[in-house]
């Protein structure tokens, strides 16, 4: 069997610039999270007024389109109103 080596020590400076990596890139996820969501809630809100608008055609396009089926089978089906 191998033996295990024995770990070697690791310069402080090596370790400063690790934790430095570290926490910059900790800082800069923070801030551009901060940033993008601002410019998402913006967006969203844009999307939602798209939204209800084209819900409300669909709907009203649905609402027609179930009609005139409906006028369909009743002249089939000898139904009057």
């Amino acid at each position: 069997m191998a033996s295990a080596v024995a770990p070697v020590a690791v310069s402080p400076l090596i370790k400063f610039c690790r934790y430095t990596a570290l926490f910059s890139g900790i800082l800069y996820g923070h801030f551009r999270y901060k940033s993008l969501s601002k410019k998402e809630v913006i967006i969203q809100e844009e999307e939602n007024k798209i939204r209800a608008i084209r819900d409300a055609r669909i709907k009203q396009e649905t609402d027609a389109a179930v009609a005139a089926e409906m006028a369909v089978l009743g002249k089939e089906f000898g139904v009057t109103k």
